[in-house]
């Protein structure tokens, strides 16, 4: 699986008409040698906020005077043409889930989580947390699967893992 070079990695932010402001890490790839002032970036997390760009996507980035760092819009592009607005895609989607321990299991939480974090590492799918709930039986993770799984063999490997979690797909769902 791809890992940014740490010595290149950068914060940016990626926002939608000053909306849905987020700021994940990127590595840093220079100029983009047709637009002066522009900076390639490839993105090493999977945004929250955002179902693409996603993890691996190279973007176009600029100084922006009003977040004081260099950032991405979408400039409000329909989800079904935001491909316009990323420089390289990096073939993968946005899946989410909620995770539950099961109750039959004695895992701790995070030992759990790892074990997602594995499975998905296993069939190159990046896992990040996005929060855990209150009562520390659960919680969200975002992935970014490669383009050429489905829903359901994500789910299915994630079931053959034999994680000590049950999970429930949140997003997509049918009617997304």
């Amino acid at each position: 699986m791809w890992t940014p070079d740490k010595a290149k990695l950068v914060k940016v932010l990626l926002h939608s008409e000053g909306d849905d402001v987020e700021t994940p890490w990127a590595e840093d790839l220079g100029p983009d040698p047709t637009r002066p002032g522009v900076r390639l970036v490839r993105l090493g997390n999977v945004p929250f906020l955002h179902a693409k760009p996603t993890f691996r996507d190279v973007i176009a980035v600029e100084h922006d005077d009003k977040f004081g760092r260099l950032a991405w819009d979408s400039q409000g592009v329909p989800f079904s043409e935001i491909g316009t607005r990323i420089h390289e895609d990096g073939g993968r989607w946005a899946m989410i889930v909620d995770y539950r321990l099961r109750r039959d299991t004695t895992d701790e939480l995070q030992a759990a989580f790892r074990q997602l974090d594995l499975a998905g590492e296993a069939a190159d799918i990046m896992v990040e947390g996005a929060f855990v709930r209150q009562d520390r039986q659960g919680g969200r993770a975002y992935l970014a699967v490669p383009t050429h799984l489905d829903v359901p063999t994500v789910l299915r490997i994630l079931d053959d893992a034999q994680l000590p979690l049950e999970l429930t797909l949140v997003h997509p769902l049918d009617n997304d």
